[in-house]
């Protein structure tokens, strides 16, 4: 005698079609567009597909503790405060962030119903790429730094993790985030998954530790748009070369061993806590 597999959450929202999921997260979260970010509504992003041929697809959540929960763990002061969760046109910026944290809440009360409509979106995207005959990448931390690799969901009586799930619905595309934590940039991230860590103003030894063993790492320096990147940096006595971050957004092609850098921009400008970095750097460097 067969036994009946109970459906669980997320296989029960699958079976709703996308308009029916979204009349649900807007009455339950106020969620009234889609998760993804156009692939061309973000200058920076927008880019990978002129300099790179790839139409990447972000997800911006509300940053840090905004929503009410924190979805920058390891955010330090100085990252919190340059945040670019806010750049972009202020008419926009109230609609926007509401946007972010409704998004954000469904994610944590209703993981299920997010991931289900997260699923629907990503072969979506997957076929807008194909129609236009371009790679595709999802950025799914544009505003935050949560594990994808690490939460999990059961779908058809497994658990997975949703990184894992979003690979089975486009296994053509890349994935790729900035992080903080350097633990989650070691060979136990799936392949195509790429993280750049992150430096701050307090995680030197940790960001000289991952551009030792051959990962790339992000550092933010006092840079005027349009002027010169240094062309090489010294981390906590661990020198590396410098490519200019900003050319593109896609770091999944980048050589490893670098630093990636980065112009300030937005509240990052002016920064005093040591997140930004000075591009001129003195002969001695601190232990």
């Amino acid at each position: 005698m067969l036994m009946k597999t109970e459906l669980s959450p997320l296989d029960t929202y699958s079976l709703l079609s996308k308009a029916e999921l979204m009349r649900i997260a807007r009455a339950d979260f106020n969620v009234k567009g889609s998760l993804l970010s156009d692939p061309l509504s973000n200058p920076k992003i927008a880019k990978n597909a002129k300099e790179n041929g790839v139409l990447t697809f972000g997800l911006h959540l509300a940053p840090y503790k905004m929503s009410g929960y924190n979805t920058c763990a390891m955010a330090s002061t100085g990252c919190a405060e340059a945040c670019l969760n806010t750049a972009g046109n202020p008419v926009y910026l109230v609609a926007k962030l509401a946007a972010r944290i409704a998004k954000t809440k469904m994610y944590f009360e209703n993981r299920p119903l997010f991931v289900a409509i997260l699923l629907k979106e990503s072969i979506a995207a997957k076929n807008k790429a194909i129609k236009a005959n371009m790679a595709i990448a999802f950025r799914l931390n544009a505003t935050s730094d949560i594990k994808w690799e690490k939460a999990k969901l059961e779908q058809r009586g497994l658990m997975s993790t949703i990184i894992e799930l979003l690979h089975a619905a486009v296994p053509v595309a890349k994935f790729y985030d900035y992080a903080k934590d350097h633990k989650r940039t070691s060979d136990t991230l799936p392949a195509y998954y790429s993280l750049t860590y992150s430096l701050s103003e307090e995680n030197d030894l940790s960001s000289s530790i991952v551009l030792a063993r051959g990962d790339n790492l992000a550092v933010v320096f006092d840079v005027k748009r349009g002027q010169p990147l240094p062309t090489t940096h010294t981390i906590n006595g661990i020198s590396a070369a410098v490519i200019d971050g900003d050319l593109t957004d896609y770091r999944p092609d980048d050589v490893q061993g670098v630093i990636v850098g980065l112009r300030a921009k937005g509240k990052a400008i002016g920064d005093t806590s040591g997140f930004v970095r000075s591009a001129v750097q003195t002969t001695f460097f601190a232990a």
